[in-house]
C-alpha cells in the first residue's frame, strides 16, 4: 500500500519534466532566432532598418544558389521571420507548427551551408551577422540547433497528444 502512495506522488513530478523541457527548449531556440534576427538589423554600432537587406543579401548571394530576385526578397524578408518565429517559440503560439517551420528553416540552412562548404566556398555563413565564417563550427552548431528544433516540434505534438488523451 505504502508503494502507491509513493508512486502517486512521483507521479505529477515525473509528467511535468516534458512539459519543463519543452519550456525551456522552445524559449532556447526561440532567443537564438531573436540573436539572429538583431545581428542582422544591428551592427557596427548602429541600427540599419534601411538598408541590412543589403548586407544580408550580400552574405546569402555569397552561397551562388539563388537568382537576384529571390537573393533580394529572402535578404529582406527572412530577418522579419526570424524574429517572427522566435516570437511565437517563446509564446508557445501554433508550437507544432512554429516547430515544423523552424525544423525546415535550418533544414534549408544546413543544406545551403553544406553545399558551400563542400564547394570550396570561403563565406560569411550569414546566420549571426556578416563577421561569422562558415566552416564545420558553424555546421555542428546549426546541427545542434536543429536537433533541438525537432525536440521541440516533437515534444509540441507529444504534449497535445497527452492533453487531448488526458481530457477525454
Amino acid at each position: 500500500m505504502s508503494t502507491s502512495a509513493i508512486s502517486a506522488e512521483a507521479a505529477p513530478r515525473a509528467s511535468a519534466w516534458p512539459g519543463i523541457l519543452l519550456l525551456i527548449g522552445r524559449i532556447a531556440l526561440g532567443l537564438v532566432f531573436l540573436i539572429a534576427a538583431y545581428t542582422k538589423f544591428y551592427f557596427s554600432g548602429n541600427w540599419h532598418f534601411g538598408d541590412y537587406h543589403f548586407f544580408f543579401g550580400m552574405a546569402i548571394d555569397s552561397y551562388h544558389l539563388l537568382p537576384f530576385w529571390a537573393v533580394n526578397l529572402l535578404s529582406r524578408g527572412l530577418p522579419v521571420f526570424e524574429v517572427l518565429l522566435g516570437l511565437l517559440l517563446i509564446t508557445g503560439i501554433g508550437l507544432r507548427g512554429t516547430g515544423i517551420a523552424s525544423c525546415l528553416l535550418l533544414g534549408v540552412f544546413i543544406t545551403a551551408m553544406t553545399h558551400a562548404y563542400f564547394q570550396g566556398l570561403q563565406i560569411a555563413c550569414g546566420c549571426f551577422g556578416n563577421a561569422e565564417k562558415l566552416g564545420p563550427m558553424t555546421l555542428l552548431r546549426d546541427g545542434s540547433l536543429l536537433v533541438l528544433a525537432l525536440a521541440v516540434t516533437i515534444g509540441a505534438f507529444y504534449s497535445s497528444k497527452r492533453k487531448h488523451t488526458v481530457s477525454s
